[in-house]
């Protein structure tokens, strides 16, 4: 096993992907970020989808839970 440091994800309109349980295709149509959440979501040709299961912190917050006191 190994251990990554970096990781990088290019995603694009007009892309194929593979989603649900039974790997179906779909085409990505639109790719939306929410700078206040953080949520990065692709919405495709057989719905809605989270792009990750994590979220980005910006790099000006030193503190990730100063964003919302």
């Amino acid at each position: 096993m190994s251990t990554l440091t970096k990781l990088t994800v290019e995603l694009a309109v007009g892309q194929t992907i593979l989603v649900g349980n039974n790997n179906s295709p779909a085409k990505i149509t639109k790719i939306e970020y929410f700078e206040n959440s953080g949520d990065i979501t692709i919405n495709t040709t057989k719905g809605s989808r989270k792009a990750l299961t994590f979220k980005l912190v910006p790099d000006n917050v030193a503190n990730p839970a100063d964003r919302y006191r």
